[in-house]
């Protein structure tokens, strides 16, 4: 039980200091449009997989910290942060770390609740996520060709898929398969929600701060979340993937 809890320990240690580190490089987070694409949610997902409930819960929440200390040069929350208040520094903070702690929590639930699904089940959810992600990308870049702007990232997109595809079923097995469900939705629950409290809890100040009407700050937080949010998701699948194979093929060897 002590070498356990002393692994846990250790596991929480090394995940968040390689959050602070891709936090404060630009290893962590990737500039796209309005908000900035991440792939810091990687290590809190691993942590929920390999540590557990609480180990993840504290790399998210770690990873929630450091983006809320980064608010005030974010080019998403600059200008609300610049408009001061007590108020908005508190939803600032509930919209940068709820969403965060919540990945590592529902990362470790999905890994544990997946055990016992059978092969053929497994491969018909993720054959689903993946006609999800390819109708939405769609959706989105038949909507950005009929407004005239550019697509390029959803072709990028598209063609990302594909080989996601091949990448996963090449390296298929029913623990891998686990960790993929758990980067699906770990990286779900941090886009959906933290696009929910960003857009509901800012939407005027970013109407006044941008000089646009609420329904232009709907349509591009919507296609950032689509756009960024698939782009997150793969690049979570693919990390976590390979990843997630050598610690599990480490853990057989110990």
């Amino acid at each position: 039980m002590k070498k356990e809890f002393t692994k846990r320990i250790t596991m929480a240690g090394i995940l968040s200091a390689i959050c602070i580190v891709m936090t404060v490089t630009p290893l962590g987070f990737i500039p796209i449009g309005p908000i900035r694409a991440t792939i810091l949610h990687i290590p809190v997902i691993i942590a929920g997989i390999f540590g557990g409930y609480w180990v993840g819960g504290f790399v998210g929440l770690v990873f929630g910290i450091m983006s809320f200390l980064q608010a005030p040069t974010d080019p998403t929350f600059s200008p609300i942060w610049a408009s001061g208040g007590v108020l908005t520094f508190v939803f600032i903070g509930i919209t940068t770390l709820v969403p965060r702690v919540l990945i590592g929590l529902v990362s470790s639930l999905v890994y544990k609740s997946t055990e016992k699904i059978s092969k053929k089940t497994s491969m018909i959810i993720f054959i689903l996520i993946q006609i999800f992600a390819f109708l939405a990308n769609l959706w989105q870049t038949v909507k950005n060709i009929t407004s005239g702007e550019a697509y390029w990232v959803n072709i990028l997109i598209a063609v990302a898929i594909v080989i996601l595809n091949f990448i996963v079923m090449r390296s298929y097995n029913q623990y891998n398969m686990q960790a993929v469900f758990s980067s699906v939705m770990g990286t779900l629950t941090n886009t959906v929600l933290f696009i929910f409290l960003a857009y509901n809890l800012f939407k005027n100040q970013f109407a006044a701060a941008f000089s646009i009407d609420l329904e232009t700050v709907k349509s591009i937080w919507i296609t950032a979340g689509i756009t960024n949010g698939t782009m997150e998701l793969i690049l979570a699948i693919v990390l976590v993937n390979y990843i997630s194979l050598g610690l599990f093929a480490y853990q057989r060897n110990q």
